[in-house]
C-alpha cells in the first residue's frame, strides 16, 4: 500500500494528538487488527484530524479525490476549507490555498489516503484501492455525511455508497465485513466508538444500504447527543 511506515505514521501522529488533545472513549470496541471500516461524522476538518490523531490503530481515510492531485487541489480548498473555515476572501484566499495545497498534497500522499471519485468511471480506483487496504487486515475510515442531505439536526444524511465495499470484500475473499460507527464532538473534545455493523452477504445490497446506512446514522446521533449531555 502507497503511504508511510506505520513506525513512521505513529511519530508524525503524537504532535497532532498532543495538540488536539481529544478523548477517546470506549477503546474496548476497536478491534486491535483486521479488516474494517470506521464510520465517523465529519464536523469540516475537525473530526478527520480527531481521529487519525486519536486512534490507537493506523486508518486509511477516504477522501476527495481533488486533494490528491495537484492542479485541482489549490481551488478545492479555497472553496471546500479556506472561505468556510478560515474566513478568508479573495484574492487572500486564492493564495492561502495555493500555499495550504502543498503540505495537503504530502500529507494525503503519507497517509495513503484512498482518493474518491463520486460519480465518475474512476471510482474503480476508489474500490481497488480500498480493497487493497482491507486484504492486508487495515483499517479505513470513511466521513460520509453530504451536506446536501437532510439532516436530523446533529448529522447530515450520509451518502451510502460506501456499503458497497462490504459486498466487494466478500465476493473478494469469502468474509464478512464490519462497520464500525465513530461519534466525534469537538465542544467536549471526544471521540465515542460503538459496536460494529456486519453487513450480511445472503441480504440484498439495496437492502443492506439502507440498513446499515441508518444503524450508523442512528448511533452516531445517539453517542454525540450523549457526549453532548
Amino acid at each position: 500500500m502507497p503511504g508511510i511506515s506505520d513506525r513512521t505514521f505513529r511519530f508524525l501522529q503524537k504532535p497532532f494528538a498532543c495538540l488536539w488533545r481529544t478523548r477517546l472513549l470506549d477503546r474496548k470496541n476497536i478491534p486491535a487488527r483486521g479488516p474494517v471500516v470506521f464510520v465517523a461524522n465529519h464536523l469540516g476538518s475537525y473530526a478527520p484530524i480527531a481521529v487519525l490523531a486519536a486512534f490507537p490503530r493506523r486508518l486509511y481515510p477516504w477522501v476527495q479525490h481533488d486533494v490528491t492531485e495537484r492542479k485541482v487541489c489549490p481551488g478545492y480548498l479555497r472553496l471546500d476549507f479556506v472561505e468556510p473555515e478560515l474566513r478568508l476572501k479573495p484574492p487572500l484566499s486564492r493564495t492561502a490555498a495555493w500555499l495550504i495545497s502543498k503540505p495537503c498534497l504530502a500529507v494525503m500522499k503519507a497517509l495513503g489516503a484512498v482518493p474518491v471519485y463520486p460519480g465518475s468511471p474512476r471510482l474503480s480506483i476508489t474500490w481497488e484501492r480500498s480493497l487493497e487496504v482491507l486484504r492486508k487486515e487495515e483499517a479505513l475510515v470513511i466521513f460520509p455525511e453530504n451536506k446536501d442531505r437532510p439532516s436530523n439536526g446533529v448529522v447530515n444524511g450520509f451518502d451510502g455508497g460506501f456499503i458497497d465495499l462490504g459486498s466487494f470484500f466478500f465476493k473478494d475473499t469469502g468474509r464478512t465485513l464490519d462497520f464500525i460507527p465513530v461519534a466525534v464532538h469537538k465542544e467536549a473534545k471526544a471521540i465515542r466508538v460503538g459496536q460494529p455493523i456486519p453487513y450480511i452477504p445472503t441480504q440484498p445490497l439495496s437492502f443492506e444500504r439502507r440498513r446499515i446506512v441508518t444503524a450508523l446514522q442512528n448511533e452516531i446521533t445517539k453517542m454525540v447527543l450523549a457526549m453532548a449531555a
